[in-house]
């Protein structure tokens, strides 16, 4: 960065580790017609031109800012000049906000301060870096420290200004059974922006972006951002007339305000940015060790998540007590850890239209209750687990007559309903404790050790009924009221596992990572989308809080027709689980399902906290490859979609493996070089049949 004029803050290199810096890029400027110009003597320098750290408006600069507030007044003009800086150790934690855990690892913070005089605001500007990561954590933090009310409608939480150099950006779209789908684009001239205004992130477009020329998987340099955050925010990529780009990521402007009275502040969310030189693995590889060391709780770090058997696709909405007692057994006897009563054991639940809110056993399921399904688990050596959705509310409930305002709402309109049911007013410190002392009572009396919290519809009438604040904020305070719900949980209670879930993706980032330490990515099973699925997810997250499930054949949302060995293997690329009837099958069937959990649990130690590695895209080839290695060992799932009769075989290169090393694949005994494997590849028998998948099992041979 560099002072520019005594005052404005601007941004001259992010990337590859430097041995020293003497402004060699520093850019050549001329004068411009209609640039504007706060010193008519240097005609040259205009805030028009200028790389900024955090651009403001209204200042001459006519790109995207990343800040704009608004004065008593109703000026929203503020002009930011550079005060001072400080270097802190440690990193800064959000009190309402998930953040950058502070580890043993050695961290160390620089502040940037910036101050309005006029309008008496002071601006800081958060960097921290970690010594074991090349990730930077960026912020922004707003204090007024005048006598008169402000009102912040803009503040973003990173914003980047570099050159264009034909690189392409790369983001992801998607719905709900079809999330994390890649999408990489040139870069137009103009405004390119994403994000939400759902409340929550949504699997439309999740907070990523990267920037690359002529990157793949394991060359090239890529620029990653995301977003420590889970409601509304938004993506912009601007390329101006000179070629310059400006990459900005935070809450969504069009649905944020902010009140501010005499010495208060706001802070941003956090962002992630990485850079790597090492392609779009190197990139996945630096999240992956991030979320792991600096953003999962630390109880669940390094910690085997259970092997589960899941209620839902056996049964839906039809369990009972002895049902469930037969579930018990029969995972049990087949080797998973933990079984998980899903929807439709509570109040009246026998549709997805009823309940929700009302929290009591249904007695006619379950006349004991669900304390002794617990106490029957742990006789057969197994956890327990149970489905909520605590954050909504169905109508004609108890809840709903005893409690109308706490429904999500305006005064003035009748609100949607979104699968048959309203959402829950988090900002409402009523609610949050409701919601806290309901979950509390699984934990504590019933002795849960696994919750899946699901959410399974976004925002519509974003309006308090018994809150008093303007309506611009309210997606940040339902936020803020979320995470207080989850932290005050999730601390108290860190032995048990909770899973994030929201119709699968639609509220997966890094901020729900901060709490819930893995996610149930999609409601689809199928075994050709769940390679997308799967494969986008790793740009971002890592293996160990992604969760798949082997589920019946034919598929339930696609119903595709996909053999066991290929659903297992996709499974087995994921915190494992199933979701199928273990009951009603054969002797046959059973000692399939016994070896593919065996296999998972010599292989899961590898699997969770291996190196991932994508080695071939579905998304622009008939085969979806990827590998899970260590120093002395790999893993590679090979599926191959659609048969094709000219491929006589198939030729899978594997590069990342020690090159001076033998290897010796362990179904055939072969010894190969790691050079051999990296450059000539591995010939494969090209099988007939679609979607099949072929495993290969590295061990490295002893000097």
């Amino acid at each position: 960065m560099e002072i520019v004029e005594h005052s404005y803050l601007v941004h001259r290199y992010w990337g590859k580790k430097l041995a020293g810096y003497h402004f060699s890029n520093r850019p050549l400027l001329n004068k411009r017609t209609f640039a504007a110009t706060p010193n008519n003597e240097k005609p040259e320098i205009s805030p028009e031109f200028l790389p900024f750290e955090l651009p403001f408006s209204h200042q001459g600069d006519y790109r995207s800012s990343a800040i704009q507030i608004q004065q008593e007044n109703a000026d929203e003009i503020t002009r930011f000049c550079y005060k001072s800086y400080e270097i802190q150790n440690g990193v800064i934690e959000l009190t309402d906000l998930p953040h950058a855990r502070n580890t043993d690892e050695q961290a160390q913070t620089l502040i940037i301060y910036l101050y309005d005089q006029i309008a008496e605001i002071e601006l800081a500007l958060y960097y921290t870096i970690f010594e074991d990561s090349p990730v930077i954590v960026r912020s922004s933090r707003v204090k007024n420290v005048g006598t008169q009310s402000l009102k912040v409608t803009k503040l973003l939480s990173a914003s980047i200004d570099t050159r264009y150099d034909q690189q392409l950006a790369t983001t992801f779209y998607g719905t709900h059974q079809k999330e994390f789908q890649l999408n990489r684009s040139k870069i137009q001239h103009g405004l390119f922006k994403i994000g939400s205004s759902r409340g929550a992130s949504g699997p439309q477009y999740p907070p990523f972006i990267a920037l690359s020329k002529d990157a793949n998987e394991f060359q090239g340099e890529v620029y990653a951002i995301t977003l420590i955050y889970s409601g509304n925010h938004e993506i912009a990529l601007e390329r101006d007339q000179y070629n310059h780009l400006r990459i900005q990521i935070g809450l969504n402007s069009e649905t944020f305000s902010w009140r501010l009275e005499a010495g208060e502040t706001f802070y941003s969310p956090q962002a992630l940015l990485s850079y790597s030189d090492q392609g779009f693995n190197g990139s996945s590889q630096s999240f992956h060790q991030f979320f792991t060391n600096h953003l999962i709780h630390p109880a669940w770090k390094s910690k085997d998540r259970p092997i589960l058997i899941n209620s839902w696709e056996m049964t839906y909405y039809d369990v009972n007590d002895k049902l469930i007692r037969k579930l018990i057994d029969a995972a049990s006897d087949l080797g998973f850890e933990t079984v998980v009563l899903d929807d439709g054991w509570y109040g009246q639940r026998n549709s997805s239209k009823t309940s929700l809110g009302d929290w009591s056993v249904d007695t006619e399921k379950f006349p004991e209750g669900i304390k002794p399904l617990v106490d029957y688990a742990k006789q057969k050596n197994v956890g327990f687990g149970i489905w909520f959705e605590p954050e909504m509310i169905s109508p004609n409930t108890e809840l709903i007559q005893k409690h109308p305002d706490w429904v999500m709402r305006s005064k003035n309109y009748e609100p949607l309903l979104g699968r048959s049911q309203y959402v829950l007013d988090l900002t409402n410190v009523d609610v949050q404790e409701f919601i806290i002392i309901t979950l509390l009572k699984a934990i504590t009396e019933w002795g849960v050790n696994y919750i899946k919290w699901d959410m399974n519809r976004h925002m519509t009438d974003p309006f308090s009924q018994s809150q008093t604040f303007e309506s611009s904020e309210y997606s940040h305070r339902y936020m803020i009221g979320f995470y207080r719900i989850v932290n005050e949980l999730t601390n108290a209670y860190p032995e048990v596992l909770f899973e994030n879930c929201s119709s699968g993706g639609g509220r997966l980032d890094p901020g729900m990572l901060f709490y819930f330490p893995q996610t149930w990515i999609s409601d689809n099973t199928d075994g050709l989308d769940r390679q997308q699925i799967q494969y986008g997810a790793s740009y971002l997250f890592p293996i160990s809080s992604i969760t798949g499930h082997v589920s019946d054949v034919p598929n339930h949302q696609t119903n595709r027709v996909v053999s066991f060995k290929t659903r297992a293997a996709l499974a087995s690329s994921t915190n494992m689980g199933y979701e199928m009837d273990i009951i009603q099958m054969s002797n046959e069937e059973k000692k399939s399902i016994r070896k593919h959990l065996k296999d998972y649990k010599q292989e899961r130690a590898l699997i969770m906290k291996g190196t991932f590695y994508r080695l071939h895209s579905p998304f622009e080839s008939n085969t979806c490859v990827w590998m899970f290695a260590n120093k002395k060992q790999a893993i590679i799932y090979v599926f191959r979609n659609v048969y094709q009769v000219y491929d006589l075989s198939l030729l899978i290169k594997i590069p990342a493996l020690d090159s001076q090393s033998l290897y010796q694949e362990q179904r055939t005994k072969q010894v190969y070089s790691g050079s051999e494997l990296a450059n000539c590849g591995l010939a494969l028998e090209n099988t007939k049949g679609d979607i099949i998948v072929q495993k290969i099992n590295l061990k490295k041979l002893e000097e």
